[in-house]
Parts: structure tokens; C-alpha cells; sequence
């Protein structure tokens, strides 16, 4: 039985559509051999008890240990005019992450191949799926860096794989960043703030995810009020 969602974790809500913040180590949708409530079980618990219609949809996802903005349908009209939108690259992302070291520049455009065999994602020369973003740096700590990165794709464990490409794996990414010891208990990603055009009225809709208690730990409370998160 999945527990509701708590209140102050949805940004956002009407008859169509929705946008929650996620919690880290939450999965999104049910994973082959996972029978634990996810992300979108909790939606559906806080509806009911509500007494509103518990049904959603999925439109896109973020990663099990990704805390932050998730968008999702209530009614299968919302749901192909959202998938559209994210299909389309229509909807704007920006996800704050923690890396090891620092880029070489502090701002960049990424664009590279990526692709997937066993569950692993790798930067390739030929065939895969474009994959392109941009980072700026925006706090510079000790031995880390805070970064700002705005999509224009979404491909799967996009962020994680560029960065460590070019030698900044994410800190506590022991999927493709370093192994050894690290005071950060899951991968230090965090999708800040979404936004894009509702499907059915074409209000602009934009969001912010406040950040999340792990990221406040690691690099102050203060640090993190003062950035731009947009």
C-alpha cells in the first residue's frame, strides 16, 4: 500500500495535469523485478484520499536516486498532448548537480552520441541518439564543483554520462563516477525547475523544486539560497 505524497510536494495541479517534486531513491514507474510502491502509486494515494480521480500517467521520468520536478497526465488527452511536448523537446529543464573537480571551462555546450547496451550508457562515434546540453558553473567548493545544466535532449542517464565524459562524474554517482568513500548517499542530481505550455489551455506552466536536505548538508543552506536557479 502505497503512503500518500506529502502536500508541499506538489507544484503544481488541475484537472489535467500535475508537476510533484520527487524524492531521491524513489523510483518514477514499477522496474522489472521491483515490487515497491513508486512515485507514481503516491500520486495516486494522494489523490484518492482526496476524494479526486486517483488516475495518472506517466509522460516522462527522471532517475530512481534524482530528486526533483516530475511532470504527469490525468486523463489520456493530457497525457499525448505531455508525451508530445517531451518527445518534442519542447519542455525547458534545468537540473542542478554536484561534480568531482571542475570543467575546464565554465560554461560549455555538450553534444555527443549516446547509447545503451546492458543497462550501461556510452558516449559513441556513430549511430546512438544525439544528446545535447548545456552546463555553466555556479559555485566553486572544495575539490567539487555546482553546476546548472539546461537539457535540449532527455536521454536516459544523459547529465551523469556527458559529465563524466569530460572528467566531472557527478559525487556519489557509483553507477559512472568514482568509487571510494563520499559523504553523498545517492547521485548528487537534482531537477530544479520545468517548464513548458499545457497541453490543453497553453498557459505557460514553470516550476522550481527547492533543494532537497542532502544538497543543503554538502553544500550550505546559505550557498544555495543565493543562486539562480533558472
Amino acid at each position: 500500500m502505497a503512503r500518500p505524497l506529502e502536500d508541499r510536494r506538489f507544484l503544481w495541479l488541475d484537472d489535467a495535469v500535475g508537476v510533484v517534486d520527487k524524492p531521491a531513491m524513489l523510483l518514477t514507474t514499477p522496474a522489472p523485478g521491483r515490487s515497491e510502491p513508486v512515485l507514481l502509486d503516491r500520486i495516486a494515494a494522494t489523490l484518492g484520499d482526496r476524494g479526486e480521480s486517483p488516475s495518472v500517467f506517466a509522460v516522462h521520468r527522471i532517475d530512481e536516486e534524482t530528486s526533483g520536478s516530475l511532470a504527469f497526465a490525468r486523463s489520456e488527452e493530457a497525457r499525448r498532448g505531455l508525451e508530445a511536448i517531451f518527445k518534442q523537446h519542447r519542455a525547458e529543464r534545468v537540473y542542478h548537480c554536484l561534480v568531482h573537480g571542475a570543467p575546464r571551462r565554465s560554461s560549455a555546450v555538450l553534444e555527443c552520441r549516446l547509447q545503451e547496451e546492458g543497462g550501461i550508457v556510452r558516449v559513441v562515434d556513430r549511430d546512438g541518439q544525439v544528446a545535447r546540453m548545456e552546463y555553466r558553473a555556479v559555485l566553486r567548493l572544495d575539490g567539487m564543483t555546482m553546476l546548472a545544466c539546461r537539457l535540449d535532449t532527455g536521454r536516459r542517464n544523459q547529465i551523469r554520462v556527458q559529465l563524466a565524459a569530460i572528467g566531472c562524474p557527478l559525487v556519489g554517482d557509483r553507477k559512472y563516477g568514482r568509487r571510494g568513500k563520499t559523504s553523498a548517499r545517492r547521485t548528487m542530481l537534482h531537477a530544479t525547475a520545468l517548464g513548458f505550455d499545457h497541453p490543453l489551455s497553453g498557459a505557460r506552466i514553470e516550476v522550481i523544486a527547492p533543494f532537497p536536505e542532502d544538497f543543503e548538508r554538502l553544500i550550505g543552506a546559505e550557498r544555495l539560497a543565493a543562486l539562480r536557479l533558472t
